[in-house]
């Protein structure tokens, strides 16, 4: 749906963001100019606006100053003022390169976009995210497997990253979803434009309670071409890649490749029975190339685990085992109202886990941290087998019912682990961090 006036994407900024995102259109428009390019200067001035204004100075930052000359003509402006108006109309965001919500990781690829547009919630850039993508044509195990991995993350405040195609992205959006780490849609269209018609539930609910990326321009309609470009966005916002069975031939493939060039974890999950050699045969090949086979979600936290403990503290939550859709406006986890900038390169949160981290008291996030947190202060270090024993089942009618596992127990144990509220012993034993008042 599109609305006008002031209402619109260009309407939500201010005058100085109005300046910046015109130059940005500015040095995307320029023929000569690449992405790159733009990247280049925008890392070397730190905006838009900054280098556009100091062209003559491009040759400090590796760009021929005579590619600017053509920043002077008409024939930039003549294709972003289409671009201009259509943001004016759009019911959404635009995330400038100068805004502190823009991605950090993103910010890294030497042809990071210098702008994105967005519907939804602009607010779950700030958690860390893995990307999960497959064929459109996969088996129904392959479906279902992917979306378990899916649930997991998101369970964990993942968030998950894909495509919006039919098959294994459609079923890793609609599984995150239903959790805390909710999903991240990133089109090969324009941000307004439903691609394919077959997830139009999928776009409206992602639209409701998770977000929708794209860097084409407002309107842009699904082009082969298109397709290539916004997969190194996924891999670029992610953690990691993880591969649900792939054709040696696919996007799913050139996602893989770009995110190992990007020096991004890559997985793939062991293929189902029932798969066909020619949607699996793409995962045995990226394990040649380096790429870990898994089974369990748990495995791909643990790898991640030492990325996940640079990030800040507040960005990391665990399960709550309830329902994202029915739960998610009555407790938003990330209030737009509650984000913070992204900390420089010079500041380091500690982690959770190192000796000079502060050790404030940590409320429990969901009834089932609690439950844990009061088991394991009643009777000491429990190892997971133990202490799922103690876990309160949801046949006791005086305590809130829990859907636990061994596997999603050793999730939540080492993300709780992570934000510092249990310790890990030797032999798998877990006991609760006592904090100083």
């Amino acid at each position: 749906m599109s609305i006008g006036g002031n209402d619109g994407a260009l309407g939500r900024l201010n005058e100085e963001q109005r300046a910046e995102y015109w130059a940005s259109l500015a040095l995307r428009r320029t023929k000569g100019i690449g992405i790159r390019t733009v990247c280049r200067l925008l890392k070397y001035f730190g905006s838009a606006y900054a280098a556009v204004y100091a062209v003559p100075r491009w040759r400090e930052a590796g760009v021929d100053p005579g590619k600017g000359t053509a920043l002077s003509g008409e024939e930039w402006r003549r294709e972003a003022r289409p671009e201009w108006e259509d943001a004016r109309d759009l019911d959404g965001e635009i995330l400038l390169w100068t805004d502190p919500r823009y991605p950090s990781l993103l910010r890294e690829l030497p042809d990071a976009p210098p702008l994105l547009y967005a519907r939804g919630d602009l607010s779950l850039l700030l958690r860390p995210c893995m990307a999960i993508v497959g064929s459109r044509g996969c088996s129904r195990q392959g479906r279902e497997q992917s979306a378990a991995v899916a649930r997991e993350l998101s369970a964990c405040g993942i968030a998950v990253v894909s495509g919006m195609a039919r098959g294994i992205d459609r079923a890793a959006h609609e599984a995150a979803l239903e959790e805390q780490g909710s999903s991240i849609a990133v089109l090969g269209s324009g941000v307004d434009v439903i691609y394919p018609r077959q997830c139009t539930d999928i776009y409206r609910e992602l639209i409701s309670c998770g977000l929708i990326l794209s860097e084409f321009p407002p309107g842009t309609l699904p082009q082969g071409p298109n397709f290539p470009i916004r997969n190194r966005i996924i891999s670029g916002l992610s953690l990691g890649v993880i591969v649900g069975e792939a054709a040696l031939k696919s996007g799913s493939m050139v996602t893989a490749r770009i995110a190992l060039e990007q020096n991004r974890s890559v997985y793939t999950l062991q293929p189902a029975r029932s798969a066909s050699s020619q949607v699996s045969e793409g995962c045995g090949n990226l394990i040649e190339q380096g790429a870990k086979s898994v089974t369990h979600p748990l495995e791909i936290i643990k790898d991640i685990l030492p990325q996940l403990q640079e990030m800040p503290p507040v960005l990391i939550h665990t399960p709550s085992h309830s329902n994202r859709r029915t739960t998610r406006r009555e407790l938003p986890l990330y209030p737009k109202e509650a984000a913070r900038p992204i900390p420089s390169p010079e500041h380091k949160a500690p982690s959770p886990l190192s000796p000079e981290a502060p050790s404030p008291e940590i409320l429990p996030s969901s009834p089932a941290e609690a439950a844990i947190l009061e088991q394991l202060r009643t009777h000491g270090s429990l190892d997971v087998d133990s202490l799922l024993e103690f876990l309160p089942s949801s046949e006791e009618s005086d305590a809130p019912p829990l859907s636990v596992d061994v596997g999603s127990l050793n999730a939540l144990l080492l993300m709780m682990e992570v934000r510092g509220m249990v310790r890990r012993l030797p032999g798998n034993m877990y006991e609760a961090v006592h904090h100083v008042p």
